[in-house]
């Protein structure tokens, strides 16, 4: 359990001088300790029915992330939404409706939902397309459209988005969702706070690759960590020099276990001059994905 949030069942959640409610998802399904949809270390060509798309299985980690600093990745467009006080749980709602059908879209890879810890009313969509053409059909479906105009006056300020191209990790498959979510079923298991820190570094000019291709070695190792589910490492499309670190932690002593790691005081000490201004990072919890199967590598 993450400090400061209470288990999903009983509601309450605090953060700072904020207070909001979290519920589990009536998306979810009520079973405990069910099974992951995915098989561990397999894959197959099979279509799903509803996106016809393959229903990949999740591949060691190791393969999924593996990259050299010169991969072509996916767009992952980062949306972030500051809502009025008051309209937080409708706001969910409304979300959580068009995320667990955008996620059933064949262009579509990711389409995560998560709360700033810090500001209770901010919240980012983290969606990930694998097509080019799959931003511009994402807009023309019907969810899309229903969220578009169910939000509009539940926005504090207008939302902006960030477009980055991901890094790591290097393979669709390292991005897909639980086949049951794209495929329009229940997310299985129990619901499960995720730490999702985003970390944000601007690089000088002259070593983007050389920073590329330290973050890629200790996104790899870190990946292996227990305590680690994700390790996302992205770059702007429109500012090549700018990046972000995706790192969700499943324990509230896992970021300090990963920073005591030999990797990360590595990484730490051979981008320390690279780097055009000190790092700054957010601090979110999931809404959806609810379960850490729906997270996982």
């Amino acid at each position: 359990m993450i400090a400061g949030v209470t288990p999903r069942t009983t509601v309450a959640v605090f953060a700072g001088s904020f207070a909001f409610r979290r519920t589990l998802p009536p998306y979810l399904s009520s079973r405990k300790g069910a099974a992951a949809t995915r098989t561990p270390g397999t894959s197959n060509s099979t279509l799903n029915p509803t996106t016809r798309r393959p229903v990949l299985g999740r591949r060691s980690r190791q393969v999924t992330m593996a990259a050299s600093s010169s991969s072509s990745g996916l767009l992952a467009v980062h949306v972030s939404v500051k809502v009025k006080e008051g309209m937080e749980d409708d706001f969910i709602a409304a979300s959580l409706a068009n995320a667990t059908n955008s996620v059933q879209e064949p262009g579509v890879s990711r389409f995560d939902l998560i709360r700033e810890v810090g500001d209770p009313k901010n919240f980012t969509l983290v969606e990930v397309y694998n097509k080019d053409d799959a931003p511009a059909a994402h807009k023309e479906t019907a969810h899309y459209a229903a969220w578009r105009d169910a939000v509009a006056d539940m926005m504090a300020e207008p939302r902006t988005n960030v477009k980055y191209e991901t890094i790591l990790p290097a393979n669709e498959d390292g991005w897909a969702v639980p086949s049951a979510l794209s495929s329009g079923q229940k997310e299985a298991g129990e619901a499960k706070d995720l730490i999702d820190v985003h970390v944000f570094v601007s690089v000088k000019p002259d070593c983007v690759e050389a920073f590329k291709a330290a973050s890629i070695e200790n996104a790899t190792n870190s990946i292996n960590e227990p305590g680690v589910t994700r390790f996302d490492f992205l770059q702007e499309k429109d500012d090549p020099t700018k990046f972000a670190l995706v790192e969700v932690y499943n324990s509230d002593d896992a970021p300090a276990a990963h920073k005591e790691t030999a990797h990360y005081n590595k990484w730490r000490e051979t981008v320390a001059d690279m780097m055009a201004e000190p790092r700054t990072n957010t601090k979110f919890v999931n809404v959806f994905p609810a379960t850490e199967d729906g997270w996982a590598t």
